[in-house]
């Protein structure tokens, strides 16, 4: 007994279905190292540069990414001397720009911006493994009749800002994104 018309076509949607979702989807499987080889166990993450006015920013970028690598524990994270290799980064830019505003025209909310250069040099013969400039990252705080809310605001943007990046860093040294 063969099947119906409508079973036959059932089956033939199901199956391209299935077929089009596992080709179509962006996800592909990668290694958990990406671009490093498997002789780079550990990594050095010093003190980002800072070129730009805002004080202690390098402090929030070097945290943030050490902790994301810690977090990950795809590489162990070094002191310097004793790594294979170092993450050199440099804060080129922060930019604060007011996104809304009252009917006064007074700024409700700012949206902070960062843009990083960012390379992975090997210790041993200085090659650059990876790199990325002008990687930028956002995010809107919103503004107080207190300076000092207003300013915990801003910081906590930056962290924020921070803490994104060093996850899409880390995604693109280890997934090769």
């Amino acid at each position: 007994m063969q099947p119906s018309i409508e079973g036959r076509i059932y089956r033939f949607s199901l199956i391209a279905i299935l077929i089009i979702s596992l080709s179509a989807c962006g996800y592909h499987f990668t290694s958990k190292r990406g671009m490093l080889t498997q002789d780079v166990k550990t990594i050095a993450v010093p003190f980002f540069t800072n070129k730009t006015f805002e004080p202690r920013i390098e402090n929030l970028f070097t945290d943030a990414l050490i902790e994301e690598f810690l977090k990950r524990g795809n590489v162990d994270v070094s002191k310097g001397n004793d790594s294979d290799a170092t993450i050199i980064g440099t804060i080129k830019s922060f930019k604060e720009s007011p996104v809304s505003f009252d009917r006064n025209d007074r700024a409700l909310e700012y949206r902070a911006t960062v843009t990083l250069d960012v390379s992975l040099k090997r210790n041993d013969n200085g090659m650059i493994i990876w790199k990325s400039s002008g990687l930028s990252g956002y995010h809107e705080y919103t503004v107080s009749s207190n300076t000092a809310t207003t300013y915990n605001n801003k910081i906590e943007a930056i962290k924020k800002i921070a803490e994104d990046m060093a996850e899409e860093i880390h995604n693109m040294i280890f997934e090769d994104f």
